[in-house]
């Protein structure tokens, strides 16, 4: 297995570097490169890895689970400095929907468990309840506004990092029912969401789309 990741580094200047990262299951390696002039910046070895997710000037290490716990190691994008490696705990006997890194916070999703927003650099812990907070089909992160969107069916709702719920909405039917966020555009203003959807059903052959204002 191999798969590929970019993203954008910001200097203290304020200049952008496009960055491209791959990682080999075979070869147990992953390697981040400047895609300037394509120089490899630095490479490491952990045959563990299971995913990676990206944050502002950060990545995640999802190592491989234990019966207990799920090894997590966070790194610096530029250097590949390790920032951070601890367990995170879990529900042994429940199956793990998700863990996503959003700025300096972990959500970790379990079945039918609370979500929790754990913040790294000190290990605080905030639950959202299963029953405000649905099984879900999809993420989307709002950096500017430090905010998230989730989605499940039509229900779009928008959360904070405290786990509040700033809004919801009623989205059409979107075209792929597991959410594939590729058809899901956030506007950079981050004021806009742009999905594709199922038409009206009185034109069955056609494709729709919808924009919503997002108000938050």
């Amino acid at each position: 297995m191999r798969f590929a990741f970019w993203y954008v580094v910001m200097s203290g200047s304020g200049a952008r570097t496009w960055v491209l990262g791959s990682y080999s299951a075979q070869d147990c390696i992953f390697k981040v490169f400047d895609l300037k002039n394509y120089p490899m910046l630095y490479s490491s070895s952990d045959e563990n890895v299971e995913e990676i997710k990206i944050s502002p000037g950060i990545m995640l290490l999802i190592l491989t689970k234990a019966s207990s716990h799920v090894p997590l190691k966070i790194l610096s994008i530029e250097d590949g400095t390790v920032l951070e490696s601890f367990n995170h705990l879990l529900h042994q006997t429940k199956k793990v929907d998700c863990i996503e890194l959003f700025i300096e916070k972990l959500l970790v999703e379990q079945e039918n468990e609370n979500l929790q927003i754990i913040v790294v650099r000190n290990s605080e812990l905030i639950e959202v309840s299963r029953s405000e907070f649905m099984s879900l089909s999809a993420f989307i992160f709002l950096y500017e506004n430090q905010l998230f969107l989730t989605f499940r069916n039509r229900t779009v709702t928008v959360w904070n990092l405290r786990g509040e719920l700033v809004t919801s909405f009623e989205d059409h039917l979107l075209w792929h029912p597991d959410c594939n966020t590729n058809y899901i555009y956030i506007t950079r203003n981050q004021d806009l969401i742009i999905s594709y959807c199922k038409a009206d059903s009185d034109v069955p052959l056609s494709d729709g789309n919808g924009t919503y204002l997002l108000d938050c």
